[in-house]
């Protein structure tokens, strides 16, 4: 009899502790969603100042290791940028996100590049300083860190390419717009806070079809059939061209150019 009690209490007691454990699953879900569909536009103390160490940030989001030619790449970065870079893994991305703003729910579901999209734009909003593509540069980047500190610019990048816009109705504005592989800025400028908020909106778009539809590879796109809901450019270098041509004027020209062949 003592042991049948035992027993049936014991019972009772897993059930509560599953629906307790069930309950908090749902409110945290529920917070993160909610959180993300009625944030506000960031409007922390306007702070020019960018991180006095030169730091350069990159991202590698995947397990997939990296590649001989990327590992090259990310050394000639190091050596000659003359600055320290700091690659951000998924094993130490949990030491650098805030916490009254964490990662936005559709992160999990996100292809590896998009992650790295994703990440840059909260990196230059919420930290500022610099961020590289993991592609080999052509000069250092000391002069133009200087340079930003010391004018009145929001962002400092390298002159834009013809073809290389990703904003099409800007297409031929590229003279006056500068690249989206690698720059240097300025932290909560109007610049960064619009690029950030205007990427957390399309993505409150794509969480459900991304719950059902999430990544498949690291370069997954909504161009490769395979249902995955965002387009190759759609989060980063749409959004990044139509608000940087928007605030052209705060925009610096002087970084060396990044090399866009053989970093695969």
């Amino acid at each position: 009899m003592y042991l049948k009690y035992i027993y049936k209490h014991n019972y009772i007691m897993i059930q509560v502790l599953l629906v307790i454990v069930l309950v908090l699953i749902l409110y945290n879900n529920i917070y993160n969603i909610e959180y993300y569909q009625n944030v506000e536009p960031v409007n922390t103390t306007h702070n020019n100042n960018i991180n006095s160490n030169n730091i350069i940030y990159c991202f590698w989001t995947g397990d997939n290791k990296m590649s001989d030619a990327r590992i090259e790449c990310l050394t000639n970065l190091r050596k000659v940028s003359e600055c320290n870079v700091i690659l951000i893994t998924k094993d130490n991305l949990k030491d650098y996100i805030l916490n009254n703003v964490p990662l936005h729910p559709t992160f999990k579901y996100l292809s590896e590049t998009h992650k790295a999209d994703y990440l840059r734009t909260y990196f230059m909003n919420f930290y500022g300083g610099g961020y590289s593509d993991i592609k080999q540069t052509t000069g250092s980047w000391i002069k133009s860190f200087n340079d930003l500190k010391n004018s009145d610019y929001w962002i400092c990048g390298y002159k834009e390419i013809n073809g290389g816009v990703a904003y099409a109705p800007y297409a031929n504005k590229w003279k006056e717009l500068i690249g989206n592989g690698a720059y240097i800025c300025k932290k909560q400028t109007p610049l960064t806070q619009e690029w950030y908020n205007n990427m957390i909106t399309l993505l409150n778009t794509k969480l459900e079809k991304l719950k059902i539809n999430p990544s498949t590879n690291p370069q997954d796109s909504s161009e490769s059939g395979s249902g995955y809901p965002i387009e190759w450019n759609e989060m980063l270098g749409r959004i990044f061209h139509k608000i940087s041509y928007k605030y052209k004027d705060h925009l610096l020209n002087t970084l060396p150019i990044s090399i866009f062949t053989n970093y695969r």
